[in-house]
């Protein structure tokens, strides 16, 4: 007997055909899981078990201890054929090669670039709603730019020279991108415990595009009860907030290497049943997902001590 705990699912969740009403749910050796998706644009996702658990393309499972944790990742319907190409631009360049841009929603959203010569696939989240193409010549070649708005309220944006074919400089999905004279600035919002924005200025240097500069707005910027600072610590260190970082940090701790003692995390892990001052992250490695789980001393809003579990 197991448990699974569901990862914020976004649909129904049946247990041997019986709907499962919270969070969690006891299984046995064999079952099997329904899950439909409250968007009908997915398709159902159906998972059988016979004495062994096992993650699917639909389903992950993440095992913490002698239960596991369920995300599901159902797939798009197919969508008809006739909607395939919805946006295209071509852009007549006098002199010079001329370049045609569609957007295309078979087999996944796509930004195709081409020639009559040469194309190139961008693979994107979300199906484009608006789209700008611009191109200027160069001593050798032509750069590329596109700014995509996305119907997911993100903004796709990526740069490509051509001389004989397409050479990506830049692929990047923000909230907010402005151009300035010597570079992009670009703003991500995170979805965390300080509602936190990303501010960061790229700049192209020789052959490509390079982060020059990094810093971090706070929507929620106040004080945190002890409770929440391993959330702010483990958030900050994930997202490379430094200084947000070392401020959770109480003064005999400074010297400690927390990023190696953490190692690459890929999230907090929050679906789980919540205890004070303890923290399970999840892990990617060749057997697949994994958690560990961290308890955390913190007083006067300073974390003093850390055990791995």
């Amino acid at each position: 007997m197991a448990r699974l705990f569901f990862d914020k699912p976004k649909g129904i969740i049946l247990i041997d055909g019986i709907r499962c009403n919270g969070d969690r749910a006891k299984v046995g050796e064999n079952f099997c899981m329904q899950y439909i998706p409250f968007d009908n644009s997915y398709r159902p996702v159906t998972y059988a078990c016979n004495n062994k658990i096992s993650s699917t393309n639909e389903l992950c499972f993440i095992k913490h201890g002698k239960d596991y944790i369920v995300k599901f990742c159902p797939v798009k319907k197919p969508i008809g054929v006739d909607e395939q190409t919805y946006i295209q631009h071509f852009v007549d360049c006098p002199n010079s090669r001329s370049h045609c841009i569609s957007c295309k929603c078979k087999e996944g959203h796509k930004i195709v670039v081409e020639t009559e010569n040469e194309i190139y696939y961008i693979d994107i989240p979300a199906k484009v709603i608006n789209c700008d193409f611009k191109i200027a010549s160069i001593s050798e070649g032509q750069l590329l730019a596109i700014f995509a708005e996305l119907d997911n309220g993100k903004t796709y944006v990526g740069i490509l020279h051509y001389l004989d074919d397409y050479t990506p400089l830049l692929s990047l999905i923000c909230d907010e991108i402005y151009c300035e004279e010597d570079g992009l600035i670009v703003y991500d919002r995170l979805d965390d415990t300080m509602a936190r924005k990303c501010v960061r200025k790229i700049c192209f240097c020789q052959d490509g595009f390079v982060e020059v500069s990094r810093h971090f707005e706070y929507a929620c910027n106040h004080v945190y009860v002890d409770e929440l600072i391993p959330y702010v610590f483990l958030e900050s260190l994930n997202c490379r907030d430094d200084d947000c970082a070392q401020r959770c940090v109480a003064y005999s701790m400074k010297g400690f290497d927390f990023k190696a003692f953490f190692g690459d995390f890929l999230e907090i892990c929050d679906c789980l049943e919540y205890t004070p001052f303890v923290v399970t992250l999840v892990y990617s490695g060749e057997g697949g997902f994994f958690t560990r789980t961290y308890k955390f001393t913190v007083s006067g809003g300073k974390i003093t001590k850390v055990n791995l579990l």
